[in-house]
């Protein structure tokens, strides 16, 4: 799967979102700031939550809830304002709809990525029309059973669709005792995608730890300012732990490497001192046949390796050989 120009996977470097959310309480300027903030923390993408009030809430009947997300909310206009923006700073923009109408604006914006949030993994008939634009999805799969995770799966396969999961919790924090990172290898033996991993713990110890599980995609919410106003701000990453959160993800990849075929270009030096060769016990004349109690092993490794010992049995010595001398080929 490739986001823009990025590739997705193992393998490939982590593809880190910065999930801005509603973070920005509707203000045009602060999410440009908080795109600004992103880019600069070289995250790879941050994202928005494109919806219109009517997606989620009923007037007549929460007319509290819909007040505040038509607060919040981004027009389409704002929304391709923030796209450029994005673009300038070198930082993929992409957004969650919660609708038709938003998926249809994310698709007239031609984003690189499309979020499916957690609660619209089982909308089915959402879940076909997102895969069938064939922009990459990004589906979380928090408060989804596996039977439910396995449905949606089998709707974006069915569409052709490239897309990846995000092991995921929806409690807003989550208790440490719920994040349950063992789920991503899980999920990578049972889904033949790319397995990320969407936080809401407090803090990024919890993301970091998901990368050195095998994470491809983080997601981690995002603010200039946890006191600002806002259900997410408070467990958000600030400036701060967003660019430690990248430092560390790209330091935690350094550490992972590739699967060891050969010996390393720093052991190199380290096998000569540390490794061992096949050295005489005793004194051994020259003329005499060698068996195995002539012999002993003794750094450095600069000699005959102790895996041929058995092929020095019954060789003769050309020479005398002092006790505790490095044997090799020449002596023999």
């Amino acid at each position: 799967m490739k986001i823009g120009k990025n590739e997705i996977g193992d393998g490939k470097p982590v593809y880190i979102i910065a999930e801005a959310g509603i973070n920005h309480n509707g203000n045009l300027e602060i999410a440009k700031k908080m795109i600004e903030a992103a880019a600069k923390c070289k995250a790879n993408a941050i994202k928005f939550q494109s919806f219109t009030p009517e997606e989620v809430f009923s007037k007549n009947k929460n007319p509290k809830m819909f007040d505040l997300l038509k607060k919040w909310s981004l027009t389409r206009k704002q929304q391709e304002k923030l796209k450029k923006y994005s673009e300038k700073n070198k930082i993929e923009f992409i957004s969650t709809p919660t609708g038709n109408n938003s998926l249809k604006i994310l698709k007239e914006l031609n984003v690189k990525a499309i979020k499916i949030a957690s609660p619209d993994l089982t909308d089915h008939d959402f879940l076909k029309r997102a895969a069938r634009i064939h922009t990459p999805l990004i589906i979380s799969t928090g408060m989804s059973t596996l039977s439910e995770i396995f449905s949606a799966v089998q709707i974006i396969l069915e569409e052709k669709c490239p897309f990846s999961l995000l092991h995921c919790n929806s409690s807003y924090p989550t208790p440490i005792k719920d994040v349950n990172l063992k789920s991503i290898q899980y999920f990578k033996r049972i889904f033949d995608v790319p397995i990320g991993y969407s936080d809401h713990t407090l803090g990024t110890e919890a993301c970091s730890i998901a990368v050195a599980a095998g994470a491809t995609l983080i997601e981690k919410h995002f603010t200039l300012d946890k006191n600002m106003e806002g259900p997410d701000q408070k467990l958000s990453a600030d400036v701060g732990e967003l660019n430690e959160l990248v430092s560390k993800t790209r330091k935690i990849e350094k550490f992972l490497g590739h699967n060891r075929t050969n010996i390393t270009k720093s052991e190199q030096k380290f096998k000569r001192l540390m490794r061992k060769s096949i050295a005489a016990k005793v004194d051994v004349k020259a003329g005499t046949k060698l068996n195995k109690s002539m012999l002993t092993l003794l750094r450095p490794g600069t000699g005959i390796p102790p895996i041929m010992l058995n092929d020095l049995i019954g060789m003769t010595t050309k020479r005398k050989i002092e006790k505790g001398t490095i044997l090799n080929w020449d002596m023999l």
